[in-house]
């Protein structure tokens, strides 16, 4: 188990040297957040209201360059007290830098979708073909069969998927960071006491930061900086840890996403239904429609994140304990069938 790695490998000497690079990354991302907020309208960083947008005045964004430059910090310290990367996660940040200089484009100037979905695709084949793809479906056995030569196109479309999956669940406040600080720090605990878990760790306490202007009501946003940048360190580092692990650690990830996940791919499968048009913002998804207009966020993102806690922890136990990874993955989903439903009455009345 991961917990016998860290004991192995002294568990003191790493939280000492990846303490200082956290804490440094928090304090920078925090101070990068406030000059974005401070410089959000003068350098056209505005989210104006839309179709898809919760709010119903001009608010700033590009938050994420904050947990950027917060990030940046903590892996320059992590040079000092930890001796750096390996190649593979050096990979995986560069890609997740690569997808956020294109998310602030298009907080600075909006984007189509194809420029965008090109720089993703490149940034999760930069992954795929630095680490490698999935060898084995990321499912408990004996769902876990081998996938051969569709393991590396497979692996491209997950780095994909939960970087846009990400940014479509970014719509509530606190709801998208908060829910990376979840699942970051599972991945610290699952890869500790590596380098990947090590990025892990600095990720989340410069996503930490970013919750103190986040939280509702949120006095500056996110962004598809930030969106994109923590979606593909979610998808991405993984394949950072040890390759034997790796179906486990995107099928512990997928459990700690699994309402970020499975939202988005059961509101694009109603909408492709019906006939409506996949790329239009809307206010479709399921916690969306769970947030009545005008009213507080908090109460709805506060039991998001409670549920996103719960899937946490079901993940760990999954991993840590092989023989509970199917009855995990089934409460994912009765957990994310739940939200749909309570969606579906509330948007009904």
């Amino acid at each position: 188990l991961p917990r016998t790695v860290g004991r192995r490998h002294g568990v003191s000497g790493a939280a000492w040297a990846w303490g200082l690079p956290a804490a440094l990354a928090f304090f920078s991302a925090l101070a990068g957040t406030l000059l974005v907020e401070r410089w959000a309208r003068p350098l056209g960083l505005l989210d104006l209201p839309n179709p898809r947008s919760s709010h119903r005045e001009p608010r700033p964004r590009g938050g994420g360059l904050g947990i950027v430059c917060g990030v940046a910090a903590g892996v320059a310290a992590a040079s000092w007290t930890a001796g750096g990367f390996g190649a593979s996660i050096r990979v995986v940040l560069w890609a997740a830098l690569l997808v956020a200089a294109a998310g602030l484009w298009d907080d600075l100037r909006p984007l189509p979708a194809w420029p965008r979905l090109l720089v993703q695709t490149a940034a999760a084949v930069l992954v795929v073909a630095a680490c490698g793809g999935l060898e084995r479906l990321p499912l408990p056995p004996p769902a876990d069969v081998a996938l051969g030569a569709a393991g590396a196109p497979l692996a491209v479309l997950w780095l994909v998927a939960v970087t846009n999956f990400f940014n479509f669940m970014d719509g509530l406040d606190a709801l998208a960071p908060g829910q990376a600080v979840l699942s970051l720090a599972l991945l610290a605990w699952a890869l500790w006491p590596g380098g990947a878990a090590g990025l892990s760790l600095v990720a989340a306490a410069a996503t930490a930061a970013l919750l103190l202007r986040n939280w509702t009501p949120a006095r500056l946003f996110l962004g598809d900086v930030g969106s994109s940048f923590l979606g593909l360190l979610l998808a991405g580092l993984p394949f950072a840890g040890p390759p034997a692990e790796r179906p486990r650690l995107v099928l512990l990830v997928a459990v700690s996403l699994a309402l970020f996940l499975l939202d988005p791919v059961a509101t694009l499968w109603r909408r492709w239904r019906r006939g409506a048009p996949l790329t239009v913002a809307h206010r479709e998804h399921a916690y969306q429609r769970l947030v009545a207009p005008e009213r507080s966020h908090a109460p709805v993102v506060s039991g998001l994140l409670a549920t996103g806690l719960l899937l946490s922890l079901l993940a760990a136990a999954g991993y840590a304990l092989p023989s509970l990874a199917w009855p995990v993955v089934a409460a994912a989903l009765l957990l994310f069938a739940a939200e749909w439903c309570l969606a579906a009455r509330w948007s009904s009345r």
